[in-house]
C-alpha cells in the first residue's frame, strides 16, 4: 500500500498529548502514527488506549490482551469504552 504524503500535512496526525509519543514501528518509513511504539513499556496513565488480543495460532483461543497507547487524552465520554486495535 502506498503512503501519500501531502506537503504541510505530514505532522498533523502527530498532534499528540503525550510528549514521549513515537509512531509504532510497522515496517513503513513513518510507522503507524495512531499507536505509540513505547506502548508495551511505558504504560502512560491517563492516555486513551486500544486493546489487542493475542490468540494461540493452533487453537485460536485467546491467550492474552494488551493495550496500545494512542498518545491522546480520552474524551470524557470515551473513557469507559475499550476499542480493539484494527
Amino acid at each position: 500500500m502506498a503512503e501519500i504524503i501531502i506537503k504541510g500535512k505530514e505532522d498533523d496526525i502527530l498532534d499528540k498529548d503525550c510528549v514521549d509519543f513515537i509512531p509504532l514501528e510497522d515496517g513503513t518509513i513513518r510507522g503507524e502514527r495512531k499507536y505509540c511504539n513505547l506502548s508495551l513499556q511505558c504504560r502512560q496513565p491517563g492516555m486513551k488506549s486500544d486493546y489487542v488480543e493475542f490468540l494461540d495460532p493452533k487453537t485460536g483461543k485467546l491467550v492474552g490482551i494488551d493495550y496500545f497507547c494512542t498518545g491522546k487524552k480520552p474524551i470524557f465520554e470515551e473513557r469507559s469504552i475499550d476499542e480493539k486495535v484494527n
